[in-house]
């Protein structure tokens, strides 16, 4: 198994269960998981980080309903063809706020670039 390090911010508004799942998908985007690697079982991470194993559960079955995770053999692996489009929305919404915040155009296109370069080459 790939060794991944996750960790959670009990202090962060965020849930608990989208902090995996981001870290989760941070660890794909940028090559550190790779398709068919297996990922730690839900109690196991449950433990690494001392939490409620549902929370780990919860997070799990959203990133398979997502498309970036599949279950084989009773693992939990990376998916081999991740195809999500939520990113479109996630983005568009981005830019909603980036815009009500009178950022620029230009200033929003050098963020992403720059920002898909840095995690490209990290």
């Amino acid at each position: 198994m790939t060794n991944i390090t996750i960790v959670v911010n009990l202090e962060d508004k965020t849930p608990i269960y989208e902090q995996i799942e981001d870290q989760i998908i941070e660890l794909i985007a940028k090559g550190i998981l790779k398709p068919g690697d297996p990922i730690p079982s839900i109690r196991e991470l449950a433990s690494m980080l001392g939490i409620n194993m549902l929370t780990v559960n919860k997070a799990y079955n959203n990133l398979v309903n997502e498309g970036y995770l599949t279950i084989a053999k009773k693992r939990y692996i990376v998916k081999s063809s991740i195809q999500d489009e939520k990113w479109k929305e996630i983005i568009k919404k981005g830019i909603y706020r980036a815009l009500a915040s009178n950022v620029n155009l230009e200033e929003i296109m050098n963020f992403i670039s720059k920002t898909t370069i840095e995690v490209k080459n990290s």
